[in-house]
């Protein structure tokens, strides 16, 4: 009984169904056959799908470096830390602003974390190595002072001359009181 079942296709679905194709129709390609090639075909063949314009990596515009060359200790100067504090700097700025617009671009919140820590890290290394540097760095850029002062009892106060005062730990109790 099971191999007299019959397939219960409606009429007008089993007519539009196509029969495949003999072997005389077939193309060159489909039996096997070379088919000949020339470099204009090649050329003139258009590519299977389009290429994306999808760039997931910053290129550097919009950023404004107009600071970076103060820093440089000579003219070719690109890796110094100064220099990298500055550009990271820049790039920080770049990144606010475009998260004030986009509050919920988590990938440049991300990006924008990893930046502080690293810029943060540059200063710490700076602020061991040349207090001038450093001084000169947060009244320029105007960055934060590091958190790491305050637990030292060195607070770094910026005032509104753009000069920045070092405060002592006399200094510090008598401004609290």
């Amino acid at each position: 009984m099971a191999a007299q079942t019959m397939c219960s296709m409606s009429p007008s679905l089993a007519s539009t169904r196509t029969a495949p194709l003999a072997p005389a129709v077939r193309s060159g390609f489909m039996q096997g056959s070379a088919l000949p090639v020339s470099a204009k075909h090649i050329i003139a063949a258009a590519p299977r799908c389009a290429s994306l314009s999808i760039q997931s990596r910053y290129r550097g515009t919009g950023t404004d470096l107009s600071k970076v060359p103060a820093f440089k200790r000579h003219e070719e100067d690109c890796g110094s830390t100064e220099v990298q504090i500055a550009r990271l700097s820049a790039r920080v700025l770049q990144l606010t602003s475009h998260l004030k617009e986009h509050r919920k671009d988590y990938a440049a919140t991300r990006g924008l974390v990893k930046l502080l820590g690293q810029r943060r890290r540059l200063m710490t290394y700076i602020y061991q190595e040349s207090r001038p540097k450093y001084e000169e760095l947060l009244r320029e850029l105007s960055i934060r002072p590091l958190k790491v002062q305050a637990s030292r009892g060195v607070i770094v106060k910026l005032t509104e001359g753009s000069e920045v005062e070092v405060m002592g730990a006399e200094e510090q109790e008598a401004a609290t009181v």
